[in-house]
């Protein structure tokens, strides 16, 4: 397969663990770094804070939580995130609806065609 993705370090917040570990496999195949992945705010907060990531796939609801707080923080350095989930966009919160989303279930196919476009 080949790597369009080579060098980005990209975090991974998703708290269903069979979604986190398909997205993880596929990002590696691809030829990014996984920071992650993350199945709760806090720590996921935390490497967004302390981590060199180059950007992110985020679950929009993480266990009771929302991810706006990751997103707001790394749409605010210009870091490309796309969000996964199966809600609608008007059942988000307003800093994730600007967001390229990806409703939950997809293929890896599809992952893939919203990821490399921002690594080119």
């Amino acid at each position: 397969m080949q790597k369009p993705l080579t060098g980005p370090r990209i975090l991974v917040v998703e708290d269903e663990f069979l979604i986190a570990m398909e997205v993880e496999d596929l990002l590696r195949a691809l030829g990014a770094e996984v920071i992650g992945p993350f199945g709760h705010l806090e720590p996921a907060l935390g490497a967004a804070l302390k981590e060199d990531i180059n950007g992110a796939v985020l679950d929009a609801r993480l266990d009771g939580e929302t991810s706006e707080e990751v997103a707001a923080l790394l749409v605010s350095r210009g870091l490309p995130v796309l969000l996964t989930t199966g809600y609608e966009g008007e059942q988000l919160p307003p800093v994730l609806r600007q967001l390229p989303r990806l409703r939950k279930p997809f293929e890896e196919r599809d992952l893939r065609d919203m990821l490399e476009p921002a690594y080119r």
